[in-house]
């Protein structure tokens, strides 16, 4: 599982696409982090090639998107290893046949349509989903090393979209996250604002985490709530949820200080938890846990009021059984209200019974 709270430090970088100097932009950029994070030449070249097939579908086929770009680091891994995550995201006309798009020569563009193949060829792990009408998004991930071939997969993965006001540089809002061998626990903060001031409440709340992961959930807000005194305050949100679908009594449990909203999504229901007024760090009271049943195969979704309430994964058929980051990236996409730093975290525990 990786290591969240050096990734909670930065919100992921945002390329605008809409003409294609900016794909050199996005690819050079990119190529920068790579190598920083110690990328050989062939692997960061591969993704260059990635980062420039997504950009040109982007302009081909919807004329205009997004990449969202961050770090990742693999804990898990016997050497830690590092990678590179880019969501590709737009509103275009979708794609009406998925599993054609991957074959070479195919096209609904005219061009020689070798481009999806080729990302899918490249990438270390792809994920996409698309619905006619209703756009398209795309995940890969490259590692600077292979994963040992004897570790399996993690039940759980998560996906999360972080960034700033566009008219800011650092986003107000962190996450962080904590894991045993029973328990997976998330925090997403927003501090008071936006901005600087807020980004380093925010920051100090997910550092709350990092020393307290294993302490009930409202203990884990009272050490918020001292560490954030200094600072302006944050709204908290913190949930608990199994991390394997063997603990499979677990509820999901939340404790939430301000306008953090946490729900479990799954096909037959759609519960939200509940958070009380007030701001971490200056006006808190002690929270409130809250439980609900964790149904085989949920996802666990917390975001920050940079997001509308207003949202229902029921509009995208097929959409809660793709990789949990690319439902963090439509709702991002379609449900962000423009003011405000938005984060958005996803997490689901895979392979509970039906």
């Amino acid at each position: 599982m990786e290591t969240v709270l050096k990734e909670s430090m930065a919100a992921q970088q945002r390329y605008e696409i809409a003409e294609a100097s900016q794909i050199a932009y996005a690819r050079r950029s990119i190529g920068e982090l790579a190598r920083g994070l110690g990328f050989n030449e062939t692997t960061a070249g591969e993704l260059a090639i990635v980062v420039t097939e997504c950009g040109t579908n982007l302009l081909k086929h919807a004329q205009r998107g997004e990449l969202l770009v961050r770090p990742l680091v693999d804990a898990n891994a016997d050497a830690q290893r590092y990678g590179i995550e880019v969501l590709c995201i737009d509103s275009g006309p979708g794609i009406a046949d998925l599993h054609r798009c991957f074959e070479d020569g195919y096209t609904t563009a005219g061009s020689p349509g070798n481009g999806m193949g080729a990302i899918e060829r490249l990438s270390g792990e792809l994920d996409i989903w698309s619905a006619p009408g209703r756009g398209t998004v795309l995940r890969v991930v490259f590692w600077n090393a292979p994963r040992a071939a004897n570790l399996p997969a993690a039940p759980l993965t998560y996906g999360v979209v972080n960034l700033p006001l566009q008219t800011e540089t650092v986003s107000g809002d962190a996450w962080a996250c904590h894991a045993n061998r029973d328990e997976f626990t998330v925090l997403v903060a927003d501090g008071l604002g936006h901005g600087p001031l807020a980004h380093v409440a925010a920051i100090e709340a997910a550092k709350a985490l990092a020393a307290n992961g294993d302490l009930p959930l409202d203990h884990i807000m009272d050490a918020a709530n001292e560490a954030l005194r200094p600072t302006r305050g944050a709204a908290v949100g913190i949930a608990r949820m199994p991390a394997s679908p063997a603990v499979n009594d677990m509820p999901v449990t939340f404790a939430g200080i301000g306008n953090i909203s946490a729900s479990v999504w799954s096909e037959a229901s759609h519960r939200h938890l509940v958070s009380h007024a007030g701001i971490v760090g200056h006006a808190a009271r002690r929270a409130q846990l809250f439980d609900v049943p964790y149904p085989p195969n949920a996802l666990v979704v917390l975001h920050s009021d940079g997001l509308t309430s207003r949202w229902d994964l029921a509009r995208y058929p097929g959409l809660a059984m793709r990789h949990p980051a690319l439902v963090a990236a439509v709702l991002y996409r379609d449900c962000t209200r423009g003011r405000d730093d938005v984060t958005v975290f996803v997490a689901r525990v895979s392979g509970g019974a039906p």
